[in-house]
């Protein structure tokens, strides 16, 4: 059996009752902490201008765009959801891929046409996380490295996976999906730094609502589109692709419960986490860093002699590449932004970081000259292939006064998992209070908290928009 057709057979097959209460438990985190920060993208300038082209692209009104007024198609919902879920990289990261941003769109969208269920709306949002996770860990280390952004060259297939299910795709019919979604897939990292990162999982999103209702109604395509010789893992993966890793662990673990040794730890959350700033997720173990020196020994930014670190990471290659950002938005993309900010602001790193105005602060400009990030010799020079998942930073602050602080960070530091639950429920309601009034954040926390029992998820999108008449007080 193809990895295509072994595919198309698990998202046919999957039951809600297939799902550990813990997964299913995570998910619904990760889905408030992803509408949250959905909602708050409608008050950025990027948001508008999603928001008004949405409007302006009208469609049948089934579907609703999160913080707004806004009823569309559900092909344009999802468009709208996901740019708007990724507008201040915010949201939650992990299995490889931003992953509930992703999802989100795609099973609300729909969601909310088909009248479905809560347990509809949470099996399809694992099954398709589970693509996306599988395809992006087994794509090869090259390809991030090449330029793709991951989360939507991968995550288009999942969204085709989230969306054949919604709409109750046969075998067949969801292998045609998979291979419309996978011409569409797309995403480069040029763009990070700019507004149309945060389209990329919008794009992906809207690609596989259409693939997959296109497929419903016969429309064809290649259906062994992931292992073809011009297919999906030939083309974007070459050499380094796994291919039968892609379908080994579908839904054994399910991927939002991390894998190998995380899961037999039993450690909540290890395949997801929700992120505690606003920016890069490959700029946390920087920050992470720095919180901690803090912690043991206050300093300013006037006494700083310079910050050393050192990474596996290779410097230019790296996500937060960035290394004299011009703007608030390129700030999010710089590790050495966020350090020097986290310095001159006391160990304060939040949306109000990101602004223009904050980042050409002369404090902040004067710190970025001393900060300095270099690759570990040991693994500088070796192909991304060799690197065997290494990730750790080594961050010294020297001070004027001849004291070295040093700590070093493994993986992607400090994030929030489910045993952070207060913490998150905290971020949404700063995030959605943004737009929302305060007995309508509640709502809207007990709603998707208790998704599962939902019979109809329009009743929660009824907690997370705006009635015609709150955008015009608005």
């Amino acid at each position: 059996m193809g990895t295509t057709q072994q595919m198309g057979r698990f998202i046919v097959n999957a039951q809600y009752e297939d799902i550990p209460e813990r997964a299913v438990n995570m998910a619904k985190l990760s889905l408030l902490d992803a509408v949250g920060c959905a909602i708050y993208g409608t008050t950025r300038p990027l948001g508008k201008i999603m928001t008004s082209l949405t409007d302006e692209f009208g469609g049948k009104p089934v579907a609703r765009v999160l913080g707004t007024n806004v009823e569309t198609n559900a092909v344009n919902a999802a468009l709208a959801n996901g740019t708007l879920g990724h507008s201040e990289d915010f949201d939650d990261m992990g299995s490889g891929a931003h992953q509930t941003v992703l999802a989100m769109p795609v099973v609300f969208a729909l969601g909310e046409e088909l009248h479905a269920s809560g347990k509809q709306v949470l099996t399809s949002y694992m099954v398709g996380f589970d693509i996306t996770a599988n395809v992006a860990l087994n794509i090869g280390h090259d390809h991030y490295a090449k330029g793709w952004h991951v989360t939507s060259s991968a995550g288009t297939l999942g969204c085709t996976a989230a969306a054949a299910k919604m709409l109750g795709l046969d075998e067949i019919q969801t292998r045609m999906a998979l291979g419309i979604g996978a011409s569409q897939a797309a995403g480069l990292r040029a763009n990070f730094g700019t507004m149309t990162k945060p389209f990329h999982p919008g794009n992906a999103a809207r690609a596989g609502v259409l693939a997959a209702k296109m497929a419903k109604k016969g429309y064809e395509a290649n259906p062994d589109v992931m292992e073809h010789r011009f297919g999906y893992a030939a083309v974007y993966g070459e050499h380094m692709a796994q291919l039968p890793n892609m379908t080994r662990h579908l839904g054994n673990p399910w991927a939002i419960m991390g894998h190998g040794r995380e899961v037999a730890k039993g450690i909540s959350g290890s395949g997801i986490a929700v992120k505690i700033w606003p920016c890069c997720g490959n700029t946390h173990p920087g920050n992470t860093a720095i919180i901690r020196l803090l912690k043991k020994r206050r300093f300013t930014a006037a006494e700083v002699e310079s910050v050393d670190i050192v990474t596996t990471n290779n410097p230019s290659t790296m996500a937060p590449h960035i290394r004299w950002p011009a703007s608030g938005l390129q700030g999010k993309f710089s590790v050495w932004y966020t350090v020097a900010s986290l310095i001159v602001d006391d160990g304060r790193l939040d949306l109000s970081s990101f602004t223009d105005e904050s980042a050409s602060r002369p404090a902040v400009q004067d710190l970025l000259r001393r900060v300095n990030v270099v690759q570990d010799r040991e693994t500088a020079g070796r192909p991304d292939r060799a690197l065997g998942g290494e990730n750790w930073w080594d961050v010294s602050v020297n001070l004027k006064n001849g004291e070295r602080l040093n700590t070093r960070v493994e993986g992607f530091g400090d994030t929030y998992g489910w045993e952070s639950k207060e913490s998150v429920v905290e971020k949404f309601k700063m995030l959605a209070g943004s737009v929302l009034k305060s007995t309508q954040v509640d709502s809207a926390i007990n709603a998707v908290m208790d998704l599962e029992k939902a019979s109809d998820v329009r009743r929660i999108m009824d907690t997370v928009t705006l009635s015609r008449e709150a955008a015009t007080r608005k």
